[in-house]
């Protein structure tokens, strides 16, 4: 890999992009940035990169060289996107990408997502069949599939709900973590009963520079490693943006189970509670 750790970063802005960014940062890795944007200068540091223009990709072939490529970058798909919508960007995108790394010896970190088992299945496992059933699951599945034709050395992620502060409100967790933060309370539907592993951002961020260091290859569940309940995770936010207050509970459609097994490769990730104290530190900053 050289003494110089280089790493390019797609959607180095985002979510789970920031806190990779520091991470990587923090471990000694040289990062450059995708960015998107034309209209921003490309300065040192940063490409210009688009997945909806994988050109802008393949253009980096003659240029510097990175030991390895962090794939963070997608389109969500929120919207109501059907598949072709998400083929330039989740799957032509990851091949060319793919393609890079190879050029490139370099190592591929691919985030992929673990409901490619199907967002319906109650337990994932590494023997979990895959059954992508959104139009998201389906183009990162594609996705993984041409990283492995390409041969390039690689490591697919395959992650759970990611919750932490300012976070996609898709996910019922992050709202209700950012409308406690502002001293909204949090809403439960139903009994709350449903089981979820989520996993805090800054623990992926952390998985992902173990997975580099280490040379991680192959296929990996990356989820919490602490079960809870709906209703005990909402709790658990009132206790610690809202004091002595409770959610609020409505009617509603009772969620399913739905548990992920942490990969035994990857480093185990703090508890729910540690995390919330995390972000009321990094809140209060």
């Amino acid at each position: 890999m050289g003494s110089t750790k280089t790493a390019l970063i797609t959607g180095a802005t985002g979510f789970i992009g920031r806190p990779v960014a520091v991470a990587l940062t923090d471990a000694g890795w040289q990062i450059t940035q995708g960015l998107r944007s034309t209209t921003e200068p490309v300065v040192q540091g940063t490409v210009h990169l688009d997945l909806a223009d994988p050109s802008t990709i393949l253009d980096l072939a003659n240029g510097p060289r990175c030991a390895a490529i962090v794939h963070l970058g997608a389109r969500v798909g929120l919207s109501g996107e059907a598949e072709p919508d998400m083929f330039v960007s989740n799957v032509l995108a990851t091949g060319c990408l793919a393609y890079l790394a190879k050029l490139w010896d370099a190592h591929l970190i691919f985030a992929s997502t673990a409901i490619v088992h199907g967002v319906r299945n109650e337990t994932i496992n590494p023997d979990s069949p895959v059954c992508p059933d959104t139009a998201y699951a389906k183009s990162k599945w594609l996705g993984e599939q041409l990283i492995e034709a390409s041969n390039a050395k690689h490591c697919a992620l395959r992650i759970a709900g990611v919750f932490g502060y300012d976070g996609p409100t898709h996910l019922g967790l992050n709202r209700a973590i950012d409308g406690a933060i502002k001293g909204e309370l949090p809403v439960q539907f139903g009994s709350g009963s449903a089981l979820r592993n989520y996993v805090y951002v800054k623990d992926v961020a952390q998985a992902i520079v173990f997975a580099l260091q280490e040379r991680l290859e192959g296929t990996h569940l990356l989820a919490g490693h602490e079960v809870l309940s709906i209703c005990d995770m909402l709790q658990q936010v009132c206790d610690t943006f809202a004091p002595g207050m409770h959610p609020v509970i409505k009617d509603g459609l009772q969620a399913l189970n739905q548990v992920i097994t942490p990969s035994a490769y990857l480093p185990k990730t703090r508890g729910f509670h540690d995390a919330l104290i995390d972000i009321r530190k990094g809140c209060r900053q």
